[in-house]
């Protein structure tokens, strides 16, 4: 976890938004926040827990108070960037608004996801909480005792009790997934493992009968259906034979009628046949004829279509000619005019332009006529004033003398001897430090008042608590035997149904083997049935059957049977469900009544009332025993969610209760501490006071402390007077010898402008002579319009005799161009015209030549003649198809007579035979689906019995992975696994914490750690004596929580994987002596390679001194300005 930014505004003395880079301040591994006391250092840590987690643990309720009193709404922002394989960025927003003077609400929270985009996680108070414990894998608990220590924090670690360490370390290097997660997992396994089992014995219970006696009595069975099955094949056989002979005469002459019938339809179609061929030669003549037609009546369209286009050429060829001609014309006269006007226009152009050159000239020479007489008025007030100005100057200058004169006479008079100066500064220091002392007596004296009646409110708020808690845990025991008795009701009834399922399974096997043995003797009487005297039996082949008793016996399907199997079947899958749920419900109540243990270790005494027989339905019929235990689970699931309720509900009002009393305790004890301390100030000061008085009487017989105060200020006023004396008499000193400078000055500009000013009068003498030889030269052009717009009146008049002209023969070279194409229009259309006369010739006498043999005279009677091509084709198609009919007809005809030979077969013979066939192949198809029956039932009863056997080795098999599971189970319980890698995790940090402290104490002390998990210290220096960390000094104790810091920081990996790279400390450099410091501060430095950035806040010099990047933090100030904070580089 890396820090990047944080904002504030609003928090404490935050009232302006500030915004920290920890991107720039973090890059030379350590870094420092320093300010003067109650400038806002520790509020920056406030802000990164208040962001992350939503509270600031030194504010009471830890929201109370956190808002500044000049503000109604708070935000903080903070992003981090957790690192493992890439870098993921992520962003805390939090908005809160005033309710009343010291209560905050949430306005606004969000947690954000920066990549590409910003994807928003979650926008509520309390999924944003989850969502960053989540992730961090800490409680803000762990992250102020080991990421961020504000102050009071810092050794909280080194004096967590063992048990409480153990939880920390659980959670700081992610090792629930070795306690209750893994713990879960086993049972969550072992739950499946069971389901599993009761499933394959209920899938065994379902298979039936499936021993090896049922399997060879179906395999004798299928032998019998087998014989019976191919003597039938023998008779279906013969039958066979004889219909495949009478089925084809049969067919022959069915055959021969039909052809008959067909012979006689072809002769009725045959005149129509006729007609069809003579109107196929008409079409076909017309459409040899068309080419021609379409030839010669093509000629004569084109023949008049150009005797039309020759006519109109010849008109446009007409038009075309005069209008070139007007054109021509045109030209030629403008061109005259163009040689005439154009030499004029050009030497007027020429003169013009010179003149316009002497124009611009005679302009220059005015304007800087002008600006010459400016300039020389400018020269002339500026003269005047600098005259003006030296007058003032020489008058202040006396006026400066005079006042400096007095000045320093008055400073003599206001001048205090040495000897009186320092007796009263002595008598002026004791007084003061005496009105400090008693100020700080009142004050500590009424802070003790303050403290005692807060200890007063505590204590009997203790009580209060102690009583609750009593109350509480008399109401968790009753509750605790109430989940007891709930516990023994489901095991009881766990075993009261496992009693019912043994009982469902001997009951669905004497159903099966009663339902199998009338199946047996179904089949028997079916069999009797059909055997007829004289034929073979098909099981046993005897032909001599003896009707016996069972021949006559009746058999009926027993419908009472079926319906108790399957009332049977359906019992046992809904017994291994509930079965299923009751042991899942058991495991739950387990692991609740360990984790209420857990959470409260006075249940472990607790034990259950006895319970009467909770099987009361033991003696019933075992389905009306069934429907009675799944009445009875129902009520007891309302109960087990009811106690469980009740429970969770108790245990955390009574957890808060103690957590409330254990912080109550702790602020008892510390404003205890703060009282004694108190008490012990006061009379210190009382003995300074007093002390101080007596020394301030020998010294000073004839004073009190009052009119020293007086004394000092006197002589003080007299400082200040001849302080502001002297200040006077230096601002004189340097008014004096600037307006020295400033006369000097002035007197130099006078002269310099009087010179330039005459300098100016020649030059406008000299540029009016100029200006006047321009004017003469200009003469009568300077009248009227100016010489430059008629220079490009001239211009225009010549550019119009050239875009004219150019015009003119643009439209004479177009004119030619139609010209011409109208000549060549003209000349092909002539052509065209002679060409188009000698096709018509040629193709009327095409026309006439083929025509002369045939009916047709006219192009008309073509069209008139021809047939659509699908419907010419169909008439073919249709005269081919009936001549081949004919053909046909004939040939089967004498293909029938061959066959048949002279044989016959009568209606009634030929019935005969199909009778006699479908019997046969009905006897065969029933043998056929006997065998069939026989085959499935060996198959099925095959099946059964390789299901069995399989069911029975996977049986085995789960049962050992069940009591692997359950010894699993007996290990694992009680977290004892993750104590033990909670252990070795805090021997590792306290190795490296050690290697730290050795370094920084030169080697003088080492951390270990006790048989109960706790830290101890070996003085080495002292032959490796252990003593316990409180007998530790105050600077001691902070090098020590720092080694433990910085090793715990160096080992934490977030969720497991997201490498810690910041840690703060807030406090304790203060009890280090020069040579300690320096020590630590080398040891911070030292941590850049180690890719982990450590802040440090403090107020002390020398440790500000040494770090090269530091945020300082500016106080509020009166105004109302709020806390500022910027960046300080070495």
């Amino acid at each position: 976890m890396k820090p990047i930014a944080l904002s504030i505004k609003g928090l404490h003395s935050f009232r302006e938004e500030q915004t920290i880079d920890f991107e720039g301040l973090s890059g030379a591994g350590v870094f420092g926040i320093f300010g003067p006391t109650g400038s806002g250092k520790s509020s920056i840590l406030d802000a990164m827990t208040l962001a992350l987690y939503g509270k600031v643990e030194r504010a009471a309720n830890n929201t109370h108070g956190i808002l500044n009193q000049a503000e109604d709404t708070l935000s903080v922002s903070f992003t981090f960037a957790l690192q493992t394989n890439h870098q993921i960025s992520y962003k805390v927003e939090r908005v809160f608004k005033r309710t009343d003077e010291m209560k905050v609400k949430t306005a606004l929270c969000r947690f954000i996801e920066i990549k590409d985009e910003h994807t928003v996680l979650a926008d509520k108070a309390s999924e944003v909480n989850k969502r960053v414990e989540e992730l961090l894998g800490l409680t803000i608990d762990d992250f102020t005792r080991a990421v961020v220590l504000p102050q009071g924090k810092f050794a909280e670690f080194l004096s967590l009790k063992g048990a409480e360490r153990r939880h920390m370390l659980q959670r700081l290097f992610n090792l629930e997934q070795y306690g209750d997660r893994l713990v879960k997992k086993l049972r969550r396994q072992a739950q499946e493992a069971n389901a599993r089992k009761n499933e394959m014995l209920a899938e065994q219970s379902g298979l039936g009968e499936a021993s090896s006696e049922a399997v060879e009595q179906a395999e004798k069975a299928l032998e019998q259906a087998e014989a019976r099955l191919e003597a039938m094949r023998k008779n279906r056989d013969q039958a066979k034979e004889r219909f495949t002979e009478h089925q084809e005469i049969w067919n022959v002459q069915k055959e021969k009628s039909a052809y008959e019938a067909e012979k006689k339809r072809l002769a009725e179609e045959q005149p129509h046949i006729d007609s069809m061929q003579k109107r196929l030669l008409e079409a076909e003549t017309a459409a040899a004829l068309k080419p021609y037609a379409d030839r010669y009546a093509e000629a004569i369209q084109h023949e008049e279509q150009a005797e039309k286009e020759q006519t109109l050429a010849q008109k446009d060829l007409a038009d075309r000619t005069a209008f070139f001609q007007q054109k021509h014309e045109e030209y030629e006269a403008w061109r005259q005019h163009k040689s005439e006007k154009e030499p004029e226009l050009l030497a007027k152009q020429e003169q013009l332009s010179r003149l316009q050159e002497i124009e611009i000239k005679l302009s220059e020479a005015k304007q800087e006529e002008e600006r010459k007489k400016a300039d020389l008025r400018q020269k002339e007030e500026a003269l005047q004033s600098v005259m003006n100005e030296l007058e003032t100057v020489t008058d202040r200058l006396t006026r400066g003398q005079n006042r400096q004169t007095e000045l320093k006479q008055q400073l003599k008079s206001l001048q205090v001897t040495s000897d009186e100066r320092k007796s009263c500064q002595q008598a002026a220091e004791m007084a003061l430090r005496i009105r400090q002392t008693e100020e700080q007596i009142k004050k500590e004296k009424k802070r003790s008042d303050e403290l005692n009646l807060v200890l007063q409110k505590m204590n009997e708020e203790k009580n209060t608590l102690v009583r609750k808690t009593e109350a509480e845990e008399n109401n968790i025991i009753q509750a605790y035997e109430a989940v007891q008795t709930v516990y023994h009701l489901v095991c009881e009834t766990e075993r009261s149904l496992t009693r019912m399922t043994e009982e469902a399974r001997k009951s669905q096997h004497t159903l099966h083997l009663q339902r199998e043995k009338a199946r047996v003797a179904l089949l028997t009487k079916e069999l009797a049935q059909k055997l007829t005297a004289g034929k073979p039996c098909p099981v046993c082949g005897s032909t001599d059957h003896d009707p016996s008793a069972s021949v006559h016996e009746t058999y009926e399907a027993d419908s009472h049977l079926e319906e108790d199997i399957k009332r049977t079947d359906v019992l046992l899958t809904e017994a291994a469900a509930l079965s299923q749920e009751i042991l899942s419900a058991k495991i739950t109540l387990e692991e609740q009544s360990a984790r209420f243990i857990e959470q409260c270790p006075f249940l472990q005494t607790i034990q259950a009332q006895n319970l009467e027989a909770a099987a009361s339905f033991e003696h019933q019929p075992v389905y009306e025993a069934f429907e009675t235990a799944k009445f009875e689970w129902k009520r007891i699931k309302q109960d087990i969610l009811s106690v469980k309720t009740r429970m969770a509900q108790m245990i955390g009002a009574y957890q808060e209760s103690l957590k409330k009393a254990e912080q109550l305790n702790e602020k008892i004890g510390f404003e205890k501490r703060e009282a004694d301390r108190i008490e012990s100030i006061i009379s210190e000061l009382q003995s300074s006071m007093d002390s101080s008085l007596n020394m301030f009487k020998e010294a000073f017989q004839n004073q009190s402390v009052d009119e020293a105060e007086k004394w000092q200020q006197a002589i003080e006023e007299k400082d200040r007077a001849a302080e502001e004396c002297e200040k006077r008499i230096e601002k004189s000193i340097a008014f004096l010898a600037e307006h020295e400078a400033q006369k000097e000055k002035l007197r130099e500009s006078g002269h310099r402008l009087e010179r330039e000013k005459l300098e100016l009068h020649y030059a406008a003498e000299r540029i009016k002579s100029v200006i006047a030889d321009y004017e003469h030269e200009l003469g009568d052009y300077a009248k009227g319009d100016s010489i430059q717009i008629k220079f490009r009146s001239v211009q225009q008049d010549l550019k119009l005799l050239k875009e004219k002209e150019q015009s003119l023969y643009e439209e004479l070279q177009s004119a030619q161009m139609k010209l011409n194409q109208a000549k060549s229009r003209a000349s092909a259309s002539e052509l065209t015209l002679q060409e188009a006369k000698g096709r018509f010739e040629k193709a009327k006498a095409a026309w006439l030549e083929h025509t002369k043999n045939t009916s047709i005279t006219r192009t008309e009677e073509v069209e008139q003649s021809l047939i659509p091509a699908d419907e010419l084709e169909k008439m073919k198609t249709g005269i081919d198809q009936f001549m081949d009919k004919l053909k046909q007809n004939a040939a089967n005809l004498k293909r029938v007579a061959e066959i048949l030979a002279g044989r016959a077969l009568s209606e009634s013979e030929w019935n005969e035979t199909v009778a006699a066939l479908q019997e046969a192949e009905d006897a065969f198809g029933a043998a056929i689906e006997e065998k069939g029956a026989a085959a499935k039932a060996l198959a099925v009863i095959r099946d059964h019995h390789k299901r069995f056997n399989e069911i029975e080795a996977e049986l085995k098999k789960w049962q050992t992975h069940i009591d692997r599971l359950d010894k699993l189970q007996a290990v694992f319980k009680g977290n004892t696994f993750v104590e033990f890698l909670a252990e070795e995790q805090l021997e590792s940090v306290a190795r490296d914490a050690s290697a730290r402290l050795s370094m920084l104490t030169r080697q003088r002390y080492a951390i270990e750690v006790d048989s109960e998990g706790g830290f101890v210290m070996r003085d080495d220096a002292n032959g490796g004596v252990r003593r316990p960390v409180s007998s530790l000094s105050g600077g001691e104790t902070f090098l020590t929580s720092l080694s433990l810091a910085l090793a715990l920081s160096a080992q934490i990996q977030l969720r497991g994987e997201y490498p810690l790279q910041f840690f703060f400390l807030d406090e304790g450099f203060g009890t280090l002596d020069q040579d300690l410091l320096d020590t630590v501060v080398t040891a911070l430095e030292k941590l850049q390679s180690d890719n982990l950035a450590v802040g440090v806040i403090s107020h002390v010099q020398e440790l500000r001194a040494r770090l090269p990047k530091k945020l300082i933090v500016h106080p509020a100030e009166p105004s109302g300005r709020g806390t500022r904070v910027s960046l300080e580089l070495m």
